[in-house]
């Protein structure tokens, strides 16, 4: 994965696309494989920590994809709850703040908090919603709702196999981009 800058030359002529998580996952989570994977077809992947980094990143980079995991915390967690290095993967310092949306931390699904900021944006890349948590099907049912309410290109229920990944991102790209990466 990339480093989280706005200055990225390769981010110019690359599909860039945007993961997040809510919290370190192992080497087969789909966030760590995932990059891996697209790095050879000329995909940039950059992966936020929080709802706050995630928009920050869509707001310094163009990002032509984003990948919102429902359990992303909007603020970052402490620190010393990721170990130095992930890995090939790097992330981004939050800014912290507090203006907006609902606060961090407890069970609300705050992915829809990033999924309706970056709605609000004028340079909004589509959004596949992941819900990687095991709920209640009514709970799963409002969630679908309210994604696709928010605009939502898709919603993905806890992915078993990365190849469903793969699949939403080809959809992705024949319809938002016409099977091709973006020109810039």
């Amino acid at each position: 994965m990339n480093d989280m800058t706005s200055t990225d030359p390769q981010s110019a002529s690359r599909f860039n696309v945007l993961l997040t998580q809510d919290r370190q996952h192992s080497a087969g989570h789909w966030t760590r494989q995932l990059p891996r994977l697209l790095e050879p077809q000329g995909v940039s992947a950059y992966l936020a920590r929080s709802g706050r980094e995630a928009v920050d990143m869509v707001n310094d980079l163009e990002i032509h994809a984003a990948l919102i995991d429902l359990a992303t915390p909007q603020n970052a967690p402490p620190r010393n709850t990721y170990p130095e290095s992930l890995g090939s993967a790097s992330s981004r310092q939050s800014s912290g703040g507090t203006s907006g949306g609902k606060s961090g931390g407890g069970g609300e699904a705050q992915g829809l908090w990033v999924l309706e900021v970056i709605r609000r944006l004028p340079n909004r890349p589509p959004v596949v919603v992941i819900n990687s948590r095991a709920i209640a099907p009514k709970q799963a049912q409002r969630f679908l709702n309210d994604a696709l309410r928010l605009g939502a290109f898709s919603v993905i229920n806890r992915p078993s196999d990365i190849e469903d990944m793969l699949a939403v991102i080809r959809r992705l790209i024949d319809r938002q981009y016409e099977g091709a990466w973006p020109s810039n």
